[in-house]
């Protein structure tokens, strides 16, 4: 604490002391002034009146420390405080807010003459103040809590609660969304202005109620205009529940409650955690598999199977890809075992679990396991819109807008279809099949700005990115996720994937400081955002975040980062995403020189992955292996990684894959630089072939940088027959 704080502290002390037993008209500033204890500090005599209005400026100020120090007293009595850990629900993190202004509340009942002096002394101004030659600009005060009472006691504000209501205001906030750098301290000070005023003019009211109204007052002014208003849907469905928890307990109309609260969390995604948490303890109120039948009968049924395949989606999203597969299986397991539904129910059912079961291995890094169970789906699927009157599924003749529960089912599992077929090294179909999904939904729907258009597009972003057009990509996934994040909180799920997906695209431009902002300007990189949306995200983002540092020159702070997120995933095993971490890792560490050290976690990750169920990440660890071998001088084992890796054309990727040209233009630049000019022809050739692919593109997109480098080598071999492209006139110039 600076001397400056010493003496407001004092002096605050003091003017608490005089305040408690006089009036405030009746004060005067040599009594205050009197009553001050502090060290001399060198001086001698009683303290006079102009050493205190030299200290305070105002008595404004004065009464305002004097209002601080004495509620910091009464807290103290009241006891140490609890730690304050994040409110599972909203009514908790309301009810912790009211516990915090109940003890303000508490205080001015305690110390109602005090307060009432200082009401009067708040809004004083002195005679002195009003002259024209008075200073226009405030006094400077010192940073810190005393200096924020100081200067807001100078403006005629009370903030004396507000230290004492930010960690709450921010905790509170944290239960349903992640508050901005200095927003909880901000409501905290109107809150404290708020609550001395109201609370002052009401000494005789209920100090319960009165510590309600204002934790309502907050709620409505602050918490939900940050939020959004889809708390008020949570609010209400969770006192519903609680309302049934103690009246009916155990009974259908507390599962119907707790489902209330379940589509209240689902339907945002932002809190995803607990909507599997809240999923999981509605499926503990329905009946189990095999119990007597209830009234409810196929009702039942339909309930188990809805809310497993929920509780799976928000543990897939979030991140726990165990737990999520196991919801999905005991879905599937109920559909095609229980009698209680019609068959095209079962089938439909049945259906849904194998197409989000093959999302989830495709996220666990098993592409070619889980693209064969949504191909099982989608045929399903294709036999229930059929029988719907769909036809082919892909619109019925009906009009546009219209959208029928059998050609969403379809539409969904198309889209997931592709991004499987992409992830399992098949990009030309992948990519294909994404666009079909864009034009069916754009016929279907009509709107271009429908949401799920819009979804759509994102997918077919990520598609052109695996298949090697990262403009094109980047243009698909800037203006989708512009679309969606206008429809959407800046705190869900999707708004942060996409941001994420535009970060990739960006890296793979070699953009590293644009990937570096767009990352650090979302909610995505925050441990709010791991603990209550998305751990799998975050560690997605974490990763971006780190190989766009090591690409801008902090090598060593990105090995780092890419080290500590590698420990916390270890548990993790051969998931997809720890394995990308280390690849990541070794590449950092190849690329600051330490080949050995990249080689040694590459050897980690191969013996854990399958190359047979993740053929593109099998590509990247022998892709990087052969560099770290080059690195080493150890060209026969370079090159034997590198014919690994071709090979990798009948394992299932594309003979075209950026992932084999990659090894492609590595081979053909090792010989360039060992002076051998024998078949730098053939490797380049797939490179700089511009003819299109059956996705209407070739093999990688203008201003792909591994094509700048082919065409770079190719010039600068003088071996290489670059294709010559038509010359394009424009018509208006011919």
């Amino acid at each position: 604490m600076s001397a400056q704080e010493r003496r407001l502290s004092a002096i605050g002390e003091a003017a608490a002391e005089v305040l408690r037993h006089t009036d405030y008209h009746l004060v005067r500033a040599e009594d205050v002034a009197a009553a001050v204890r502090l060290s001399r500090e060198g001086h001698s005599g009683r303290r006079s009146a102009v050493w205190l209005y030299n200290e305070v400026k105002s008595r404004r100020v004065l009464v305002a420390l004097a209002l601080r120090h004495a509620f910091v007293e009464f807290a103290e009595r009241a006891g140490p405080r609890e730690r304050l850990d994040t409110p599972v629900a909203l009514v908790e993190a309301r009810d912790l807010l009211t516990q915090a202004l109940l003890l303000v509340a508490r205080f001015h009942r305690a110390e109602a003459f005090l307060t009432q002096q200082v009401q009067l002394g708040i809004g004083d101004i002195a005679t002195s103040e009003k002259r024209q030659s008075a200073p226009q600009e405030p006094p400077g005060w010192p940073d810190g809590a005393l200096g924020r009472a100081a200067s807001a006691g100078w403006s005629g504000r009370i903030v004396a609660y507000a230290d004492h209501l930010a960690p709450v205001i921010a905790a509170s906030a944290r239960a349903v969304c992640l508050p901005p750098p200095g927003w909880a301290r901000a409501c905290a000070e109107k809150l404290s202005d708020l609550a001395f005023d109201a609370l002052t003019d009401d000494p005789d009211g209920p100090v319960d109620r009165q510590a309600a109204a204002l934790g309502a007052h907050w709620y409505e002014r602050h918490l939900v205009p940050l939020a959004g208003t889809w708390i008020n849907d949570l609010d209400v469905a969770e006192r519903a529940r609680d309302v049934a928890r103690r009246s009916a307990p155990g009974t259908p109309a507390e599962a119907d409650a707790q489902a209330g609260v379940l589509r209240s969390l689902l339907d945002t995604g932002i809190l995803l955690r607990r909507a599997a948490r809240e999923a999981g303890e509605l499926s503990g109120l329905l009946p189990a598999p095999g119990a007597a039948p209830s009234p409810a009968g196929g009702a039942g049924l339909r309930s188990r199977c809805d809310v497993q395949n929920r509780r799976g989606l928000a543990l897939l999203r979030y991140g726990d890809l165990e737990a999520a597969q196991a919801s999905f299986e005991y879905s599937l397991e109920i559909s095609e075992e229980e009698k209680g539904l019609a068959p095209e129910e079962t089938a439909a059912y049945a259906a849904r679990a194998r197409h989000h079961l093959g999302e989830t291995l495709v996220e666990a890094g098993r592409p070619v396991e889980g693209r064969r169970l949504i191909e099982q789906a989608r045929v399903a699927s294709v036999e229930q819109a059929r029988a719907a009157g769909e036809d082919d599924g892909t619109g019925g003749g009906e009009e546009p807008g219209a959208a029928s529960q059998a050609w969403r089912r379809l539409t969904l599992t198309a889209q997931a279809a592709a991004l499987a077929a992409v992830r399992a090294g098949r990009v030309v179909e992948g990519l294909r099949e994404a666009e079909a999904v864009v034009t069916d939904r754009q016929a279907r729907l009509g709107d271009p700005g429908d949401i799920n258009v819009v979804a759509a597009r994102v997918s077919l972003g990520e598609a052109l990115l695996e298949a090697g057009q990262p403009i094109e990509a980047r243009h698909v996934l800037q203006e989708a996720g512009r679309q969606r994040a206008d429809l959407l909180q800046p705190t869900a799920y999707w708004p942060n994937h996409d941001i994420v997906r535009v970060a990739q695209a960006e890296l793979v431009l070699r953009d590293p400081g644009t990937v570096v902002r767009l990352l650090e300007r979302a909610p995505v990189l925050d441990d709010w955002f791991a603990a209550q949306v998305s751990f799998r995200l975050w560690a997605q983002a974490r990763v971006l975040h780190a190989r766009a540092r090591a690409l801008g020159e902090e090598a060593g702070a990105a090995v780092t980062a890419l080290g500590e997120l590698a420990a916390l995933l270890a548990p993790a095993g051969s998931d997809a995403l720890l394995l990308s971490v280390r690849r990541a890792l070794a590449e950092t560490l190849l690329g600051g020189g330490e080949p050995e050290e990249a080689l040694g976690v590459l050897r980690t990750v191969q013996a854990v992955e399958s190359g047979a169920a993740d053929p593109p990440g099998r590509a990247r660890t022998l892709l990087l292996t052969a560099r770290c071998e080059d690195a080493r001088g150890d060209d026969k084992a370079a090159s034997r990684h590198r014919a690994t890796l071709a090979n990798l054309a009948s394992a299932g990727l594309d003979p075209r894959h950026p992932l084999l040209l990659e090894g492609r233009y590595d081979e053909a630049a090792r010989r360039f630089e060992t002076g051998r000019f024998d078949g730098l022809d053939e490797l380049l050739a797939p490179l700089l072939d511009r003819e299109p692919l059956a996705h209407g593109r070739p093999a990688l997109g203008d201003g792909h940088p591994l094509l700048l480098k082919a065409v770079a080598l190719a010039d600068r071999s003088g071996a290489v027959r670059l294709p010559r492209a038509p010359r394009q006139i424009l018509w208006e110039d011919a």
